[in-house]
């Protein structure tokens, strides 16, 4: 039992005082993705847009950028850093996160001329998730892609509208 009260003492004293920029903790990072694609879709356009203009921008995305920092170091984003937010935040699978993190690498400092209203980004992640990811069948081996695959293929472009 006191090994037990030494181990939340730790675990509290460790997520609270600070060191945890230096070490990534997994027990405190909050995860509660929206269960269907289209909810995955809205809430990266609502995080996206952070000023809230009906706009995604390359500040914007700059800005939520630092959602995905993990470690304290905001200079570097690590894969593992992008496989986390996509799959804690969003509910994709840990292959979505690479991917994501493989197309993110080459826009390093990119962003700057990035400027779209909400609903083409939204359309821009719908086009994406079903033609560039799903299309390739290795994608859909995963049981999470090949179910929110199956979901894509089932969508029209008339359904990606948020609320």
């Amino acid at each position: 039992m006191l090994a037990l009260r030494l181990a939340v003492f730790a675990i509290f004293v460790y997520g609270t005082c600070g060191f945890s920029r230096f070490f990534f903790n997994p027990l405190l990072v909050r995860c509660n993705p929206p269960e269907e694609l289209l909810g995955k879709f809205c809430a990266a356009t609502m995080d996206n847009d952070v000023n809230g203009d009906g706009r995604v921008d390359g500040s914007d995305i700059g800005k939520d950028l630092l959602n995905y920092n993990y470690d304290g170091d905001l200079c570097v984003g690590k894969q593992w850093e992008f496989v986390t937010r996509f799959s804690c935040r969003y509910g994709y699978s840990e292959e979505y996160g690479i991917y994501m993190a493989t197309s993110f690498s080459g826009s390093q400092g990119g962003f700057a001329s990035f400027n779209m209203s909400n609903a083409d980004f939204l359309m821009m992640q719908y086009t994406r998730f079903k033609n560039a990811y799903c299309g390739d069948p290795k994608n859909r081996v995963n049981p999470v892609d090949k179910r929110q695959c199956d979901e894509v293929d089932k969508m029209k472009p008339e359904d990606i509208k948020c609320a």
